[in-house]
């Protein structure tokens, strides 16, 4: 009993009045605390910041192989046996990388056209009245050489087979391109041609077929059409 007066005379009781005032000035306390230390979280994450930007573009090369034209010098009245004609074909390199490429020929049989009106009469029995039953690819070769330029392309390389890029006697039949010069699968293969990557870069080909001078009265008014394939691809990570 004595402790608890005691202890009233220390510390006395607040008035009642005063616990809704004191509770209020506790509150105050807080609520000024927490905006400190919010304005203090505020200004410590205020930093000075930059971003720059820089492109940079991708763009692939090409590659263009442009070829000339390809039109065989057939003599009037038609090719004999033993002769050989021969044309000039340009290759240029128009595209930004080098490349190589490889050259396939197919060969089908064609209509003929009717022989040249002499004035004279065709008896039943001369060859010429009909056309022949030979096909025509059998009896015909058919070459590729390297030039210097068009006046450099003559019937003559027909018959230098060792100085040939490509070479095959007797064109096959069946579908095409077969490969003649070179081979057009990717990579690197035996026989491909380069050709680099400068401004107008280019070779002249020279494309010969000849006629097997063994050819019989069988292959008389016949015909075949012959077509060149060129293949080309990039050098660089390709073999």
């Amino acid at each position: 009993m004595m402790d608890d007066l005691l202890r009233e005379m220390i510390d006395p009781a607040p008035p009642p009045r005063d616990v809704p005032r004191r509770r209020r000035l506790w509150a105050t306390v807080a609520v000024v605390g927490l905006a400190a230390a919010g304005a203090t979280s505020l200004t410590t994450s205020a930093v000075f910041t930059d971003r720059e930007r820089s492109d940079a573009g991708i763009t692939t090369g090409s590659i263009d192989l442009e070829v000339g034209s390809f039109t065989l010098p057939v003599p009037v009245g038609g090719m004999l046996p033993g002769q050989t004609v021969a044309t000039p074909v340009q290759l240029t390199n128009t595209g930004s990388l080098a490349l190589r490429y490889a050259v396939g020929y197919d060969a089908v049989a064609a209509d003929a056209p009717d022989p040249p009106e002499t004035g004279e009469p065709v008896g039943p029995d001369d060859p010429a009245a009909v056309a022949g039953t030979g096909d025509l690819r059998d009896v015909l070769s058919l070459g590729v050489f390297s030039v210097t330029g068009p006046d450099a392309c003559t019937a003559d390389l027909g018959d230098d087979l060792d100085a040939s890029l490509g070479h095959v006697s007797g064109l096959a039949t069946g579908t095409g391109p077969r490969p003649l010069v070179g081979d057009p699968a990717p990579g690197a293969q035996d026989g491909d041609r380069m050709l680099p990557a400068v401004e107008d870069s280019g070779e002249w080909l020279c494309v010969t077929v000849s006629m097997d001078p063994a050819a019989g009265n069988e292959y008389q008014s016949t015909a075949v059409d012959i077509a060149l394939t060129f293949d080309s691809e990039q050098t660089i990570n390709n073999g």
